[in-house]
């Protein structure tokens, strides 16, 4: 009896104890929230969405906003490139007025006074569809950082019938300050280039426009961090696969695209890496093809309307140097990537093929298969730029190797790519 009662008063002595701790423990989980405000702050400053601004003026270049169109076998950076001077006033918080203007170099053998009348004068009412809201939450300000659609009226130098007629249009794009100094603008734009005379669903051309350059405007300067915030500069990369934007021009008389995908491989832990490259583009157009090589004429008829349907495929292989690496990696400022300045051999397989109808009756056409191997010293600058995107050129001088064709030659050839990178 005396043991239970013990045993009775033991478990009332445990129970006392236990009930004198009635502390509980959880745990919990919180997501921190600074790594997406670092993103914010990034993007704020890089693109100034925080800025006020009402006027901006604009220089630099453009893409895509010629009169002319030349053959994929005489095309290049410098015939699809025009110098942009351009003056933007926004009217409400949402909308602007844009005006522009694209005198284009074409090339040297170009007259200079027909180059100036196919200068062409642009002007655009922009909505900027997402602005008010932004305003609104707090996450923007009065300025031209945004998405846009647009309404345009383009016209040139009324140098020649087919060009004579002015078009308007819609576009679709997004424009972006760069920094306290920059802009770049793209876009997709559908121009209605016949006035409707041969119905509502003829003479309509879409393409991509691109514009970048410097701007300056009624804005003030602000403290915008340290540049590798824009710039991808210290990557552990080793390997990157590059699409490059495609160039589209689609309608009224041009059937026209370009695009090109490339992969760099890092050899080892050193600056040397393998760039494998392929290029190509489609051509089905009216445009302005230089007969100088073809039948030699005065430099004021060189320039001659054909009807031009090619095929240009490239291969290249570069091996390339990064310059600056060792140098950069001993001093603690750069890590194992592929940026910077470098120096290499441009080697190209090249298949072109075309038919060119210079008189417009398909008669005389010049038929043209040409296969080149090219091979030569290059010199670059490559950039991965806010993590996903990149900017890649250089250029090269070559000996080039037509097959069956027993003389060689030199020329240069130059690369501009820009577009993402993964």
């Amino acid at each position: 009896m005396k043991k239970a009662g013990l045993l009775i008063l033991l478990m009332c002595f445990v129970r006392m104890l236990a009930a004198q701790d009635s502390t509980s423990i959880s745990y919990s989980e919180q997501k921190d929230s600074l790594a997406p405000q670092l993103v914010v702050d990034k993007y704020e400053k890089i693109f100034m969405t925080m800025v006020p601004t009402r006027h901006m003026f604009k220089v630099g270049l453009s893409q895509y906003y010629q009169a002319l169109f030349f053959p994929l076998i005489q095309d290049g950076i410098i015939t699809t490139t025009s110098l942009h001077l351009g003056y933007e006033v926004k009217v409400l918080p949402s909308f602007s007025l844009a005006l522009s203007g694209h005198l284009p170099f074409y090339a040297q053998t170009f007259p200079l006074k027909s180059a100036l009348n196919y200068t062409v004068v642009d002007a655009q009412l922009r909505w900027f569809v997402d602005m008010k809201k932004r305003i609104r939450s707090g996450t923007g300000v009065n300025n031209f950082s945004g998405n846009y659609l647009a309404l345009n009226y383009t016209a040139t130098g009324f140098a020649d019938y087919f060009n004579k007629n002015p078009s308007f249009g819609v576009k679709a794009g997004f424009q972006r300050r760069v920094l306290n100094s920059g802009f770049m603008d793209f876009a997709m734009a559908m121009q209605q280039r016949e006035n409707f005379y041969y119905g509502l669903f003829y003479g309509w051309t879409i393409s991509t426009q691109a514009t970048v350059g410097f701007a300056i405007g009624d804005w003030k300067k602000t403290k915008v961090g340290p540049l590798c915030d824009f710039l991808l500069c210290d990557p552990l990369l080793n390997s990157q696969w590059k699409l490059r934007l495609p160039e589209i021009s689609f309608g009224f008389r041009v059937r026209k695209g370009k695009a090109g995908i490339a992969y760099e491989k890092k050899i080892g832990s050193s600056p040397f890496s393998l760039n494998y490259q392929f290029d190509i583009g489609v051509n089905s157009t009216w445009n302005y093809m230089d007969t100088d090589r073809y039948s030699p004429e005065s430099i004021e008829n060189r320039y001659r309307l054909a009807i031009s349907t090619e095929l240009d495929a490239s291969l290249s292989i570069q091996p390339r140097y990064y310059l600056l690496q060792n140098r950069q990696r001993r001093n603690g400022r750069s890590g194992n990537g592929l940026s910077g300045l470098y120096a290499g051999i441009h080697t190209e397989y090249n298949d072109y093929r075309g038919r060119h109808n210079i008189d417009i009756t398909g008669r005389n056409d010049l038929v043209l298969h040409n296969k080149t191997l090219k091979a030569g010293p290059m010199a670059g600058f490559q950039q991965r730029l806010f993590q996903k995107g990149y900017l890649d050129f250089n250029a090269s001088y070559n000996l080039e190797k037509r097959y069956r064709d027993p003389e060689l030659s030199f020329g240069f050839t130059t690369y501009l790519g820009v577009g993402l990178a993964f």
